[in-house]
Parts: structure tokens; sequence; C-alpha cells
């Protein structure tokens, strides 16, 4: 019996551990937070970052804020912040020109295809016109042209299943891909205008963009979904905003769940590492090096600290949350 129980326990071990080792910490870089601007420029209610090339020590990234802009960041020796705009051909902007609200959300990179795709809330009493997830084709397909020239809503099915559970103002916050298929993230349901304590995630082929899985993460101890990243196929990080928890999901070949950790996130000030305030943390990437890249949507009503807290901060501190500057934050993954 005990040798029974010695070998169901190496066989549970040895199918997690060879998809990812599972003791995992996590630990914020020394030199982080930091505000995502440079000098004069900014970005505004960053609510999707994704890694798309590193070369020496310049990482580069690409940033979507949910009032409709796109920036590309690099980060240079760890520290140094580049931002530059990203534009939109004539033709693009026509097209946008339609939506509500630009309420853009997740953007992700796919690095098996080198596409690039962008998730957009829909709003308005006909918000299912807009919500979904949007291919972007840049210039010369070169993404560092700077100029995306064609978007394309992509159709997923069934698309009852899709839309079900969208509304407006609410839709696909997180959207990542591995070799093989799509990860959907619902940002969550609502009750009484309030967000419940689960949501869902869909797994669609990317061949065919068929939703073939759907994981509700109630079990998972995951109440909301604003930004996905999958490092390996099988494997799917992303945030509980509403929790302030990264979270890490592993699956089989069937798409059944075999391990789910939770982890912890600061929402401390840049530079004042004891002290908090009121963090909208949206979404995650991760470069070859094990570093997680997590960015802060400022929830305006509540980003700005009370009086006692700004006048323990410089004026810099002090002004960069008054303008509602988002943050960035990296840590480090750490396998024990």
């Amino acid at each position: 019996m005990i040798r029974l129980s010695f070998l169901l326990f190496l066989v549970l071990v040895t199918s997690c551990s060879s998809v990812r080792t599972v003791n995992e910490t996590i630990i914020l870089d020394s030199h982080y937070p930091r505000w995502l601007k440079e000098s004069d420029y900014r970005t505004d209610q960053t609510s999707g970052i994704t890694l798309i090339k590193t070369e020496g020590a310049n990482k580069y990234f690409l940033l979507a804020d949910d009032i409709g802009k796109l920036h590309l960041l690099e980060i240079s020796n760890d520290t140094l912040l580049i931002l530059k705009t990203i534009n939109f051909s004539e033709s693009v902007q026509n097209y946008l020109s339609g939506f509500p609200k630009k309420d853009f959300e997740e953007i992700a990179f796919d690095k098996s295809t080198g596409d690039v795709f962008l998730s957009i809330e829909g709003n308005g009493d006909a918000f299912k016109d807009f919500v979904g997830i949007y291919k972007l084709k840049f210039s010369r397909d070169d993404i560092f042209s700077r100029e995306v020239t064609s978007i394309e809503k992509l159709t997923f099915e069934p698309s009852e299943e899709f839309y079900k559970y969208t509304n407006k103002n609410i839709g696909y916050e997180g959207f990542t891909s591995d070799d093989n298929y799509f990860y959907l993230g619902l940002e969550g349901f609502t009750q009484n205008y309030q967000f419940a304590d689960s949501t869902l995630i869909f797994i669609a082929s990317k061949d065919k963009r068929k939703i073939v899985k759907s994981i509700n993460t109630k079990p998972l101890g995951i109440h909301t979904i604003c930004g996905l990243f999958s490092d390996t196929d099988f494997s799917l990080w992303g945030i509980d905003r509403n929790n302030r928890k990264l979270f890490h999901i592993l699956f089989d070949k069937n798409l059944e769940v075999t391990y789910s950790k939770l982890f912890d996130l600061a929402a401390v000030v840049p530079n004042y590492p004891q002290i908090n305030y009121n963090a909208g943390i949206e979404s995650v990437t991760m470069d070859n090096e094990n570093n997680f890249y997590i960015v802060d949507d400022p929830w305006k009503e509540v980003y700005v600290p009370p009086q006692n807290i700004l006048e323990k901060l410089d004026s810099i501190t002090t002004k960069n949350f008054k303008e509602f500057i988002p943050i960035i934050y990296k840590y480090r993954l750490i396998y024990n």
C-alpha cells in the first residue's frame, strides 16, 4: 500500500514537472516599480504589454492604452525606458472611428508566427459588434516601422459561445497563444454591477479558431482576468486584478488543469517601497530570462494617495500620481 501510494505520488510529480517545475516563487526587482514615462512622453491608462524582441541589453515591448493608443517601449540596461508612438494608417483610423470607444485592452505577440493581436472591448448598445480579438499588420511587416496598416477582426467558433458572456465594457482582457492554441480570458462575470468570484478561460485551436475547452476559474481561486501570457506550450500565466495576484496554470495534452498557483503582487510607490497605493494591475509578459513585466492601469477614482501620504512623497512622484501616470513592475521568477 505504501509502495502504491509512492508510485502514484511519483506519477503526479513527474506529470507536472515534465511540463514545468512547480516549486516557484517571484521576487520584485530592486529597480522597480518605475513610471511609464520618458521626459514629457507618457502612456495613458496602459492596459496591455507584450514583449516582441530581446537584443543584447535591450528589450522591446508593445503597450496598449485603453484610450486607443499603442506604444513601442524599449528598456535598456534594465532601467532606461524609451517610449515611441505607434501610428495608424488612414484606413485603420477610419475603421476605428466607428467605435463608441477605442477600448484597447490586451496586446499579444505570437512568437511562433510573429503576429500581433489586440483585444478590444465593446461599448454602447451594439457592443457585440466591437468586442473581440483583432489582428494587426504593420508597414512592411515590420513592427519597428511603428505604423499599423491593417486591422482585422477574428472570428471564433461557436460564435454564440464566444459572445455569450461579453457585455458593455466586458470582454477578453486576457489573450495569448502557444504553438497550437489561443487562450482567451474573460475579464469577469458581473452581478449587480460588481464582479463575481470567478470567470472563464476559453482555449481555441489556432488553425480553425474553434473553442475546444472552457475552464471555470472558481476552483482555481481566480476572480478576474486582465492579462494572459504563455511562456511555453500548455503553460499559462495571468493577472487577477481584483485579487492583485499573478497566477500560473499548467495543462496536460487533453487541456485538463494539472497545476495552479497564485502569487501575491506588490502595490508600492516607485522609490518608496514602504508605501502602498491602490493599484489596478492589468497585464503581464515575460522575457527569456524568467523576468515578468507587469503594468498598472490607473483607476483614477482611487489612484492618487490621500494627502497624508502625498506629504511623504517628493514633488515629482506626487505630480506623476496626480497626472495618472501608469506604473511598470518587474519580477524575477525563481525555481526552488
